[in-house]
């Protein structure tokens, strides 16, 4: 059950993560091409199709983490690793906050998807370094 739940939380990290990337890396730059109308007309179906994936790997990401952090840190004394591991976790919740923000179709957030690039670079920037503290506690670990 372990590996699985690993696996499980690697992967939803993968694919969210690869996600973002394609869309800030490949898909914004490539949208030039297009004119307005068939520019916002994909960029509308990719997003629609993206939140959903997103939004199960932000699920899956926080189910995992749970387990994980009651299977391989519950008991650990507070130290290094509850403090990185702690920022982990803030800098996760900032991520999904940001995400959904971008993808939750509310009036409310229409500032924030009016920025959507700024927004997803800080998205991805974040991702790379949650990536980064998780590596570290994996090899301390």
């Amino acid at each position: 059950m372990t590996t699985l739940m690993q696996w499980i939380h690697l992967m939803a990290g993968i694919i969210g993560l690869g996600g973002m990337g394609f869309i800030l890396l490949i898909l914004m730059p490539s949208l030039g091409v297009l004119g307005p109308e068939q520019r916002e007309a994909l960029f509308k179906a990719v997003s629609t199709r993206f939140r959903w994936v997103s939004w199960s790997a932000m699920g899956l990401l926080l189910i995992t983490g749970l387990y994980n952090v009651r299977q391989y840190y519950w008991e650990m004394a507070w130290g290094r690793t509850w403090l990185l591991l702690t920022l982990k976790i803030g800098l996760a919740f900032t991520l999904f906050g940001i995400i959904l923000a971008l993808t939750l179709p509310l009036g409310i957030f229409a500032r924030v998807r009016s920025r959507r690039r700024s927004w997803l670079i800080a998205a991805f920037a974040l991702g790379m370094v949650i990536v980064l503290i998780s590596a570290y506690l994996r090899s301390r670990g």
